[in-house]
């Protein structure tokens, strides 16, 4: 049907401003999609990415850990158990905590969040720490991300001029003695990282053995799933270990299932497929509609059902395929300034462009409960001599 005369192409072309309208319509569907993705995709990858930058294999962290923002603690005593294993080659203490930056040109404040680390064996390895970590030493210094919004403050301007930037941290005078690239989370609009000695000078009620991860590097011959699990044996129930992959992972689940966020952007995705089937189901029913007696000839002529209705199939499947380009682009840009706007990693990838383009040729032409399929019940139900009769 297809090689002989393409019926579908012709009816679909043979109205180039409808076309237009309806690919504009799939097109704006697609995109919802994609943002909605993007959104939600951009949001659990940016939650991982400091878990990534961990200078180890293994991470022990309290059962009561939710996520890496808002993280339970422990004694930092208990790592001592953990270097006496077989195969461990050494263990990094991270702390955590939330501050008040104080921004010396508004006056205005953000949250930041502060990482201890210990300049030695620091537990985060961005590509910047390990020439800077004699800054980490300095007396109140701290490490400033670049991706951290500007209500900060002109801070990277500032240091790439070669002048100091002082502000306040809890009230304390802190300066900032260099930068790193790490990326935004949920948990603050800053990123900062420290010795543990300086923090402990911004959080002087914190009690000094506590740490809230710790990181553990493991000999090159090591199993790692065989420390994990003798290590989880050990340390008995109230410390876990993971390996990183398994800390990523846990940090996306908690964005998923313990927050709205996972709601609220599996419902963008369902609306907007929802638009793209309505948007295809109306343009093939006003089809149908408009060549309803060419139809009833053609099965009075004996051709059978299924190919009436390929060719509404066959309609739908060209208008998935001629939309998803444009909405790519589209998207593809979106993504760009949802990027520099956010600092959230939001990137196109080719797993997401082919979860799109299937849904949308399933939503559009599915039988059973495609939109093709849909706008076909009235052919399926045609009978010729009651058009001809009428």
């Amino acid at each position: 049907m297809i090689k002989r005369t393409p019926i579908a192409w012709l009816q679909l072309s043979h109205r180039p401003l409808r076309l237009a309208a309806a690919l504009a319509g799939v097109g704006f569907a697609n995109v919802l999609v994609f943002f909605q993705l993007g959104l939600s995709g951009g949001l659990y990858d940016s939650q991982k990415r400091p878990i990534q930058q961990f200078n180890g294999t293994l991470a022990v962290i309290p059962r009561r850990y939710t996520n890496f923002g808002e993280p339970a603690g422990f004694p930092r005593s208990r790592l001592t158990q953990v270097l006496g294993f077989q195969g461990v080659r050494g263990v990094s203490p991270l702390q955590l905590g939330k501050l008040q930056w104080l921004n010396p040109e508004t006056q205005a404040s953000t949250q930041a969040l502060v990482m201890g680390v210990d300049p030695g064996n620091p537990a985060l390895m961005p590509s910047e720490i390990g020439a800077q970590r004699s800054s980490l030493q300095l007396q109140g210094g701290v490490l400033f991300d670049k991706a951290s919004k500007d209500s900060a403050g002109p801070v990277k301007t500032r240091l790439k001029q070669g002048q100091p930037f002082t502000t306040e941290l809890n009230g304390q005078r802190t300066s900032v003695s260099g930068l790193f690239q790490l990326g935004l989370t949920f948990a603050a609009d800053i990123n900062l990282i420290t010795s543990t000695s300086n923090f402990q000078s911004l959080f002087p009620d914190r009690d000094p053995d506590e740490i809230q991860i710790g990181v553990v590097q493991l000999q090159s011959d090591a199993d790692s799933s065989d420390v994990q699990s003798r290590l989880n044996e050990v340390l008995g129930p109230s410390l876990q270990v993971l390996s990183i992959e398994e800390l990523q992972q846990r940090e996306v689940e908690h964005w998923k299932r313990n927050t709205s966020f996972g709601l609220i952007f599996g419902l963008g995705v369902l609306v907007g497929f929802s638009v793209g089937g309505i948007v295809v189901y109306q343009i093939l029913y006003s089809e149908v509609g408009e060549h309803i007696s060419e139809y009833a000839t053609m099965k009075a002529m004996g051709y059978d059902d299924r190919f009436v209705v390929l060719i509404i199939i066959q309609e739908s499947i060209i208008l998935a395929s001629l939309a998803i380009l444009p909405s790519l682009i589209v998207s593809a840009l979106l993504y760009r300034v949802l990027m520099q706007a956010t600092g959230l990693l939001v990137v196109m990838s080719f797993s997401r462009a082919a979860l799109v383009f299937t849904m949308t040729l399933l939503l559009c032409s599915g039988s059973g409960s495609g939109s093709g399929w849909l706008a076909t019940a009235k052919l399926r139900r045609l009978d010729p001599a009651d058009v001809f009769r009428a």
